[in-house]
């Protein structure tokens, strides 16, 4: 069985969707079998793939609905060593429902106040939903669009630290790349997007949220070392 990690935030223009596309991508270029559920009605991520990508095969599937996104995601995982599921910028049962049966949950965070009290909501959410299931759900943050040396960073990082939370040592800077990203079909595997993405997967990888190479289910040589 494949992991399966949740991208969640109830904040719209978090960077779920270009984590999924930067992650997803460099997955399949390091030899993983990947597959993305987009559970958001916007279908930002397979407009993306079936419009514009190009690159290794990712497979892709549509659910929005709350059930079927749970059997729709533990299928794929039965032939796919990754499957993502992004979700929508909005509390919903179908987002609920995605965070409750993941093996891991990446919440996205970018440098502002909204997107740090949405972050912490989505936060308590995940702590609930694993006292529902009986079951620790494991989580972190990901900086996204962020400037190292920036004051609001400074003080988004500061307010995320108080609270505890487990942050990715790895952000996604505020480069152009990733602006770019819902235009170009051409996904960076190497360079500072193919660096950042690395790093991202190898400390997800550490996290148990991604197999590492030595338990893939396949024998490439490119998969994420342990």
């Amino acid at each position: 069985m494949g992991s399966i990690l949740t991208l969640a935030s109830a904040k719209g223009g978090a960077g779920k969707t270009t984590t999924t596309i930067v992650v997803a991508a460099n997955l399949v270029a390091k030899g993983y079998r990947v597959c993305v559920v987009d559970s958001d009605r916007n279908q930002s991520f397979v407009s993306w793939h079936d419009n514009a990508y190009e690159g290794a095969p990712i497979t892709t599937v549509s659910e929005v609905d709350h059930i079927r996104v749970v059997d729709i995601a533990g299928e794929q995982a039965e032939s796919h060593d990754i499957v993502l599921v992004d979700t929508a910028g909005f509390e919903n049962l179908t987002a609920a429902s995605a965070i409750g049966m993941a093996d891991f949950v990446l919440i996205p965070c970018m440098p502002d106040r909204g997107s740090v009290r949405e972050t912490l909501r989505t936060a308590q959410q995940v702590a609930s939903l694993s006292k529902a299931a009986r079951r620790a759900i494991p989580y972190s943050v990901l900086l996204t669009r962020w400037k190292a040396k920036g004051l609001a960073e400074r003080a988004a990082l500061d307010s995320l630290t108080d609270a505890s939370l487990p942050i990715i040592g790895q952000s996604l800077s505020d480069l152009s790349e990733y602006a770019k990203l819902s235009f170009s079909g051409a996904v960076p595997v190497t360079g500072k997007v193919g660096e950042q993405a690395s790093s991202i997967i190898a400390e997800l990888a550490s996290k148990g949220a991604i197999p590492t190479k030595g338990t893939m289910s396949h024998s490439e040589d490119n998969g994420v070392a342990a």
